[in-house]
């Protein structure tokens, strides 16, 4: 399915000009897409525009997890879990290559079997909660069945285990194929494109934006404009009534990332933290990250940063879960915070604060959507439009927008990824690539794997950049070609998520892919050291906590 081309950020900053939309979205993370992908389905005309590239907030700094939200049983959402769960199987439904299953171990430890027996009903009802099939249901494991499979588990009091499947995804490329996918149903997208000011409400609203690529002002005209803007939404409500109190109560969560070899673990491991709130280890190919961190943050927010202090509560987790590893801060390879934009609940902990979105629709009619979950973005959205749509006088018919695929996910019926890749169309189409890269691009593009292959300019476009590093010359272009890509961290970052797993591998190829971009592109020379400088300058510092200070 044809994406973002090299031409269509202009053609769509030339629409953003030109036309008057219904609906113009303050946001490119996952709520935002998905607002604009459901309304574009509706038939109404809507605009999504991102002060800087898509998902390169909260929505490419989550823990990656697809998942039915087992632990706010104990808070008593019940309807939150419900929804979740819900929510869990329309994005396998409609991103398949974008929820790989995973199962989830829940080691207990007690001097009694008490908490195994409570873990073992939360479960009960969760699979009930979650309507899973037989093939999913959850298994509790012995003392000795848990340690036979995770043989590093700490194993003093340890009682047992519960598993239960949950998914993993990129959620990045969860924001960049739904926005691909509004795209297709008629939305306008334009990344770097920044709102200065929202004009008189009343009628035709008009809205200043500042283009950070071409360094030019616009004017967008819309009927209703949707503040999705994430940790920015204040800043947003701001420019709708200066003055108005802020409602955000940001928390910071961070990821450490380790070779597998350091951290061998099969299962996505939920451990406990000294303050006893639920981390998880998740294996992710040849690596595992770790997270996450929940503590109220009141710094800048485009680059949040790791401390020391972030490091050292997920470390201590690490070790009073796992027995005879020893990991310190020399064993992690990429990291990554981000910030989440959870509703002010006075008196109550960042942990504590509940999950659940919230919509408001504010004197001006600036419609406001704060808090939420990844998993439930497709919700979220349906609940934007039905606070925005009686703005605008008009009902147009839900799309039932959880059973069409997103770009990448239509398998042509097959029942997996593995059928897919097995079919005789894609053997066709991929002929000559090997199995085990085929298998890569599918796990990454789903059906717009053929679109990559399509981009390798000539023999061993498709291998890697340098041993061991999971991104080619051929997906770089792609990024370029058909994924809006502007700058070098939009591709190492988001289109590929290397400087966040590993991030001296992404330093080494950084020239080589910035070289691939300036042909594709068109930079200067001094635009690519420039973009070669920045990059490095950042990902220095996303591992600057690891130096001892003086």
């Amino acid at each position: 399915m044809p994406g973002f081309e090299p031409t269509t950020r202009a053609r769509n900053l030339e629409r953003l000009a030109a036309e008057c939309v219904d609906l113009l979205v303050i946001g490119g993370g996952i709520t935002g897409a998905g607002v604009a992908r459901a309304a574009a389905l509706r038939g109404v005309t809507v605009a999504v525009v991102e002060a800087r590239d898509f998902a390169s907030g909260t929505s490419s700094r989550s823990s990656k997890l697809i998942h039915g939200g087992l632990r706010y049983l104990q808070q008593g959402e019940i309807a939150l879990v419900r929804e979740a769960a819900t929510e869990r199987r329309a994005v396998r439904r409609i991103a398949p290559h974008l929820a790989t299953k995973v199962l989830m171990l829940v080691p207990v430890y007690g001097r009694t079997s008490a908490g195994l027996y409570k873990l073992r009903l939360g479960l009960t009802l969760f699979d009930k909660l979650a309507a899973v099939g037989p093939e999913d249901r959850h298994r509790t494991l012995s003392r000795e069945e848990a340690l036979a499979v995770e043989p590093h588990l700490a194993p003093e009091h340890l009682q047992g285990a519960g598993v239960y499947p949950e998914y993993v995804t990129d959620d990045a490329r969860l924001v960049l194929d739904t926005l691909k996918a509004a795209h297709h149903a008629g939305a306008i997208a334009v990344n770097y494109t920044r709102v200065t000011a929202l004009g008189t409400p009343g009628g035709t609203r008009i809205v200043e934006l500042w283009d950070e690529q071409s360094r030019a002002a616009l004017t967008a005209r819309a009927r209703v404009v949707v503040n999705a803007a994430g940790p920015w939404v204040d800043l947003i409500r701001a420019l709708d009534r200066p003055g108005e109190p802020p409602v955000l109560h940001l928390t910071k969560g961070i990821h450490l990332v380790f070779r597998a070899e350091d951290l061998p673990v099969h299962h996505c491991v939920v451990m406990r933290a000294r303050d006893g709130r639920p981390v998880f280890a998740v294996p992710r190919g040849s690596q595992v990250y770790v997270g996450t961190t929940d503590t109220s943050y009141e710094g800048p927010l485009e680059e949040p940063a790791v401390t020391m202090a972030d490091a050292a509560y997920l470390l201590e987790a690490l070790d009073r879960s796992f027995a005879g590893l020893a990991l310190g801060a020399g064993d992690v390879v990429g990291t990554w915070a981000g910030l989440r934009p959870l509703i002010h609940e006075e008196g109550r902990r960042p942990s504590e604060i509940s999950r659940k979105d919230e919509i408001t629709v504010g004197a001006s009619g600036l419609v406001t959507i704060a808090g939420g979950k990844l998993t439930t973005y497709q919700r979220m959205a349906e609940r934007v439009l039905d606070a925005a749509l009686p703005l605008l006088r008009c009902a147009p018919a839900p799309a039932a927008a959880d059973q069409q695929p997103l770009a990448g996910g239509d398998l042509g019926g097959a029942p997996d990824l593995a059928a897919y890749a097995a079919s005789a169309a894609v053997r066709s189409g991929m002929k000559g690539v090997a199995p085990d890269v085929l298998a890569r691009l599918i796990g990454i593009y789903g059906s717009d794997a053929l679109e990559v292959v399509c981009s390798a300019d000539g023999p061993g476009a498709l291998a890697p950049l340098a041993p061991g590093v999971a991104l080619s010359a051929a997906e770089v272009r792609h990024a370029a070609r058909r994924e809006m890509a502007c700058t070098l961290a939009d591709v190492l970052e988001r289109r590929s998520p290397l400087a966040l797993f590993s991030t001296e591998d992404a330093r080494a190829v950084a020239p080589a892919v910035a070289g691939i971009l300036a042909r594709e592109i068109g930079w200067s020379a001094a635009r690519l050291a420039a973009e070669i400088a920045d990059f490095d300058r950042q990902a220095a510092a996303r591992l600057a906590w690891r130096e001892p200070t003086a």
